[in-house]
């Protein structure tokens, strides 16, 4: 099939009005929003959450015109299956660290006061693990793979001999992994109990290991659900590029998506309407629902896509094209939780002091308290609105490249217009839901 090239001046003209149509709305977003401006405590202004989301979308949506007229051939090869490599083994050295490290939080978990608010390892597991790894990884390339613990016990204890091929693990497993930690954070009615997390990380970790032995330990890199987080969200650091691209992106990164999502919903009043006066086990059963449903969402929108992209030909793109949400699920997601990180995160450190709550004071930050301070700063609203905007552009940019390398230009533009679509759409939610 052949592709129709847009003329340079053609494009030089389309471009020129791109340029001026991006600027009259960052001109109109400002002006307007000056009046009706949110003040943190520095005394700087954020403008309006509606008009920030209207012009985010219009943006998004002028991006896909200036790569029909500018982008014409695939360029991200980072992005494409063929340029992955075969994961290396984690470092022994690293490795046994990471094995101690586990080993340590569920000492502490077990043997710890069994309270959120004497107990380092709900802050350490749900705060700064869960938080710091994907921000690690985009700094730093595949962190999770230098101290990998479960591929580690599996390439060292003589049952992980074993090595079946890689193709034979289903692509979803990782995603079921990812799926069942963000379960425990925000569907579980008792996710601060270091006792639970503790009988959670057991459980975790002995279905890792079990598949680990089925798969063999070169697998879990990219097969359990944090080998795969890391090594998808290295393909955005510049130390990640010859990593593997695992072979579940899509739902990997629609299972994230779903969850913060739904962390989104779950913080709204009418969502804890919703759940009224629901406790225990009838809430887990609400926020589960809650949760699956906001996943589904996800997936619709993506598949929706995908069908765009698909009409007219036979090749299946729901695989390849995943690679374009992991730039998307990314931001979202440090736009959310970086204050977490930056607030609630100081809680590890201080609680670290006295892990067993017998008094002790080992680094002299038990009676420290909190510093909220540093969430009233601009810059950190600022930083969030950031994060969402490159993660939107960056995903879309990602998405019209891999399409180029699947698909004729006419048929790649066309789902580069739809996605943009549903981009704009959800940007201009979210932005709402999380500054209004």
């Amino acid at each position: 099939m052949s592709s129709r090239r847009v003329p340079p001046r053609a494009r030089r003209r389309l471009l020129s009005r791109a340029v001026v149509g991006s600027l009259t709305t960052v001109g109109a977003v400002v002006v307007m929003a000056a009046p009706a401006s949110a003040h943190d405590a520095g005394g700087d202004a954020l403008p309006e959450p509606l008009l920030l989301g209207y012009g985010g979308a219009a943006a998004l949506m002028i991006t896909a015109l200036v790569l029909w007229a500018w982008w014409p051939s695939a360029r991200l090869a980072r992005f494409h299956p063929a340029e992955a490599r075969p994961a290396p083994d984690t470092p022994l050295a690293g490795g046994v660290a990471g094995i101690l490290l586990l080993a340590l939080m569920l000492v502490i978990a077990l043997a710890g006061v069994n309270t959120q608010a004497g107990n380092p390892t709900p802050w350490m597991v749900g705060v700064v693990f869960w938080v710091g790894l994907p921000l690690s990884c985009v700094l730093c390339g595949d962190v999770f793979r230098w101290v990998n613990p479960f591929a580690t016990v599996v390439r060292l204890l003589p049952l992980g001999t074993r090595q079946s091929a890689e193709r034979t693990a289903p692509p979803w497993v990782a995603a079921v992994f990812l799926f069942s930690f963000i379960w425990y954070f925000l569907a579980y009615y008792r996710p601060g109990s270091p006792r639970a997390l503790a009988m959670f990380l057991i459980l975790y970790s002995a279905a890792a290991l079990g598949t680990g032995w089925r798969w063999g330990h070169r697998w879990l890199a990219t097969g359990e659900g944090f080998g795969a987080l890391s090594s998808t969200v290295a393909r955005l650091s510049p130390w990640g590029a010859r990593g593997p691209l695992p072979p579940g992106i899509a739902p990997l990164m629609t299972v994230w998506l779903g969850g913060v999502t739904f962390d989104l919903l779950a913080e709204s009043n009418r969502w804890v309407d919703f759940l009224g006066s629901s406790r225990g086990w009838g809430r887990t059963l609400l926020d589960t629902a809650g949760l699956a449903w906001t996943t589904l969402m996800v997936a619709a929108l993506y598949l929706l896509v995908v069908w765009v992209a698909e009409r007219g030909q036979t090749l299946r793109l729901a695989a390849p094209l995943g690679v374009a949400l992991i730039p998307l699920a990314t931001g979202w997601f440090l736009a959310h939780d970086l204050s977490l990180l930056l607030g609630e995160g100081q809680n590890a450190l201080i609680l670290a002091s006295d892990p067993l709550g017998r008094g002790n004071d080992l680094f002299g930050t038990f009676n420290t308290t909190i510093n909220y301070a540093v969430l009233t700063h601009s810059w950190l609203r600022w930083s969030e609105l950031a994060l969402v905007a490159v993660g939107n552009l960056a995903a879309l940019v990602v998405f019209h490249d891999t399409a180029l390398s699947l698909l004729a230009r006419p048929r790649a533009v066309r789902a580069t217009v739809v996605m943009a679509a549903v981009l704009s759409t959800t940007l201009a939610a979210g932005v709402v839901v999380v500054l209004g």
